[in-house]
């Protein structure tokens, strides 16, 4: 959706790198869910939640001589780069994460557009995309709707180019243990989509570890050419916990 995980960003790695050798105490941030956004769909809230950063204590390393190398305190390490990354002020910039596999350079384009399609026509394919091609976890979404140098934002992620995207999510979820449920798609604005739908599954990864069941909201901008610019999207659960649920083994504490 893009889901947990496709990279972390350069400050965020290098907390991590330093977690692996160093037991030593640190600062995390708690994750405040009392601010909700609500868009623009009269009576409609979508429960999205903001991080606010908020100091507290942990302490790496301890616990009767436990090492930052044990998985209880790299789950904690994990936890705060998760923290440190949601509880950012810094301004987001495009593709500016390290991702955990290779995406490549943005492609070449590929040709074929649907140019100048009404927002509604972009908003029925997208609807079906949802629901039918569950691309969020199969990676089967219409590139003719989506511009090339398309921008993927989500609370764990900034990935620009749309060959990169379908790369990422081709590694990510299993399609035969996940699903995407489809709630709504609406035009909000003359170059606006807006969707809500329902992700959970597991992952590829070697511990296949299992994300419970979230509920998303996604704006689609449109550009000048009628093709998707932008895809952002804001989660029901906080970028630290989707970080924790990537590192935790099924089955594991």
């Amino acid at each position: 959706p893009c889901a947990p995980l496709l990279g972390f960003s350069s400050r965020t790695m290098s907390y991590l790198n330093l977690c692996k050798t160093t037991p030593q105490r640190v600062h995390t941030s708690s994750l405040n869910a009392s601010q909700t956004r609500t868009d623009g769909a009269p009576g409609r809230s979508t429960g999205m939640r903001r991080a606010r950063a908020r100091p507290v204590h942990i302490r790496a390393g301890e616990a009767g001589g436990r090492h930052a190398g044990d998985p209880k305190s790299r789950r904690q390490a994990l936890y705060l780069a998760g923290a440190v990354l949601i509880g950012s002020k810094l301004p987001v910039a495009p593709a500016n994460a390290t991702p955990l596999a290779p995406l490549g350079p943005v492609g070449a384009p590929t040709g074929g557009k649907k140019l100048n399609l009404s927002v509604e026509e972009v908003k029925d394919i997208l609807a079906n995309d949802l629901e039918v091609g569950q691309y969020f976890v199969t990676g089967n979404l219409t590139k003719e709707i989506f511009a090339d140098d398309c921008r993927f934002i989500d609370p764990t992620n900034d990935i620009k180019g749309l060959s990169r995207y379908v790369k990422a999510l081709g590694i990510l979820f299993d399609p035969a243990d996940s699903s995407v449920e489809f709630i709504s798609a609406q035009v909000t604005g003359p170059n606006t989509i807006e969707a809500d739908w329902t992700l959970g599954g597991t992952l590829k990864l070697p511990w296949r570890p299992k994300i419970a069941r979230y509920q998303g909201h996604t704006i689609y901008t449109l550009n000048e050419e009628g093709l998707i610019q932008t895809q952002d999207q804001q989660w029901s659960i906080s970028g630290a916990t989707a970080l924790l649920e990537t590192f935790t083994p099924a089955g594991g504490k």
